[in-house]
């Protein structure tokens, strides 16, 4: 297989800022070292992403997607991002396709085990995503987000990497700060929970509704 590409897709926000552009040169270094990619180093990806944004209209939040491969090249495109209304439908799914666990931990091209999901939303524009659970009926992640239940203590947990989650940069950062909690999340007791969250680095940390 031809390695894939590295992707980060970030959010500009109103006002020209990039919230979360440390963490997503953070885990886009480790992803290049882990998977063997050239790391062009940080300061030339800095360069090229404020090189793309510069001229972008600040009172409009945007998305800003980064590609990088195997040998080290850059590439960046943006768009506008259009507002979402919360909280946002979701569905759930499962168990997920197996997927290789030298990809599910880092964001590439190569993403086969939601490709039908990518489908499915693209034919359900009022779904959001969908939530999966794994082959041990574990809560794991959406095709294109984080996700989190609120426990009967009143915290937010969100399922440990082990059951098959992408390190997502808004979710690491929700964890540094003390919001929630990583732990093992059976598909009953997170259907039976009183209130769900997502997160993305676009969309940050929203809440859910399940559509049955």
């Amino acid at each position: 297989m031809t390695p894939p590409n590295l992707i980060e897709t970030m959010r500009r926000d109103v006002g020209g800022q990039i919230p979360l552009l440390a963490g997503h040169l953070r885990r886009l270094r480790r992803s290049s070292q882990q998977l063997g990619h050239v790391w062009p180093g940080e300061e030339a990806l800095r360069s090229q992403v404020a090189a793309a944004v510069v001229h972008l209209n600040p009172d409009q939040a945007w998305r800003v997607r980064l590609l990088l491969t195997p040998g080290g090249q850059i590439s960046l495109g943006t768009g506008v991002l259009a507002p979402v209304k919360a909280p946002l439908k979701v569905v759930l799914q499962g168990p997920r396709a197996q997927g290789s666990e030298a990809f599910l931990l880092h964001k590439t091209t190569y993403r086969p085990w939601y490709e039908s999901a990518t489908q499915w939303l693209a034919a359900h524009p009022d779904v959001f995503d969908v939530l999966y659970w794994n082959d041990d009926g574990q809560m794991s992640e959406g095709s294109r987000s984080n996700v989190y239940m609120r426990a009967a203590d009143g915290r937010w947990l969100t399922p440990p990497l082990a059951t098959g989650v992408l390190p997502g940069v808004q979710r690491q950062a929700l964890l540094d700060a003390g919001l929630v909690h990583e732990a093992p999340i059976h598909r009953d007791a997170f259907m039976q929970a009183t209130a769900w969250r997502i997160s993305n680095a676009l969309r940050g940390w929203v809440d859910v509704i399940l559509a049955s």
